[in-house]
């Protein structure tokens, strides 16, 4: 990935933080629905997980993992974070201990999901939302 293309999508996610701050307050229930409830989820996931395999910028972190259980776990991530009615206690920084993620990575996949939810026509106030949850989570997950 490019500086400047890293610098864009980290600005990127940058503006998602600022815009799902400066929104009016929408019920996370109606991000849930914009979604489309589980099943929308469970496709956002399905076509999120395609797109992380066929990045070769980061598939080889993925090389040895449970795909079934990594895509039911992130389904219920993603329900939880958008209001449904899931539960989700797993620690991101326990998960990501060992990995090695570094922060290009760690672009690489928010634009996968950035991708995904585009290709899943996911309203852009949700995808918001969603970013400014996942980018959050960012100093649990990059620790290399």
């Amino acid at each position: 990935m490019t500086k400047f293309r890293t610098t864009l999508l980290t600005g990127a996610i940058t503006l998602a933080i600022g815009l799902a701050a400066a929104t009016p307050a929408q019920a996370a229930s109606s991000y849930y629905h914009d979604f489309g409830g589980k099943p929308g989820i469970t496709a956002l996931i399905n076509q999120f997980v395609g797109n992380v395999a066929a990045d070769k910028r980061i598939n080889f972190y993925f090389a040895h993992t449970n795909i079934p259980a990594l895509k039911a776990a992130l389904v219920e991530q993603v329900c939880n974070l958008e209001g449904g009615p899931c539960t989700f206690d797993m620690s991101m920084r326990a998960i990501h201990k060992n990995m090695g993620v570094t922060q290009n990575a760690f672009n690489a996949l928010a634009e996968d999901m950035i991708h995904a939810m585009d290709e899943q026509q996911i309203p852009t106030a949700a995808q918001n939302n969603l970013l400014a949850k996942l980018a959050a989570m960012e100093p649990e997950i990059v620790t290399k």
